[in-house]
């Protein structure tokens, strides 16, 4: 009797500690990492086919492009996402980071630009508007954006005010570009 019990207990133990392993899951719903990609996109896509006016599943579907690194893809999704909520933040992040990969710095650089006229207190923002100019040989016009970037985040209005620093003592952050 006592075999059968303990029998039946490590049955369901192994049963319950194998569960989070034999269901990929939804991370939006159930919180598991996804373990079968494949299931997940089609059901992203299912999912897309009964409501192709959802801007968020198309929002997740150019996410799961972005995590494999299919960027012509990705832009599509995001594209599409934008088309469908044109307010949705964090697709035109990631459509700024796509497009910025791909070498369509101007164009990143604009979509930057739209979340920073909702975000004026974001400093990586102004960051990432900064080194898209950069990339696209605009200086001076960096300049203005790294100098908003060490005003938000350390207080420093255009150098006025020196950082303390143990390696580059009074250096702001996009002095490097410059000196």
């Amino acid at each position: 009797m006592l075999k059968k019990v303990l029998s039946i207990v490590a049955a369901m133990v192994l049963l319950v500690s194998l569960l989070p392993y034999t269901y990929g899951g939804d991370p939006g719903s159930v919180y598991i990492g996804v373990k079968d990609s494949e299931r997940y996109y089609h059901r992203l896509k299912n999912m897309r086919k009964n409501d192709p006016e959802n801007a968020e599943i198309s929002y997740k579907i150019a996410n799961f492009y972005y995590s494999k690194d299919m960027l012509d893809k990705a832009i599509e999704e995001y594209k599409r996402t934008l088309k469908l909520d044109a307010n949705h933040q964090n697709a035109k992040w990631f459509l700024s980071q796509c497009l910025s990969a791909k070498g369509y710095f101007e164009d990143a650089f604009w979509l930057v630009r739209d979340l920073i006229d909702k975000n004026r207190k974001n400093y990586e923002l102004y960051d990432e508007a900064g080194q898209l100019l950069v990339k696209m040989g605009e200086y001076a016009a960096s300049r203005e954006y790294f100098n908003k970037v060490d005003e938000l985040k350390y207080g420093e209005v255009d150098g006025s005010k020196p950082i303390y620093s143990f390696s580059k003592p009074n250096q702001g952050s996009w002095k490097k570009y410059y000196f």
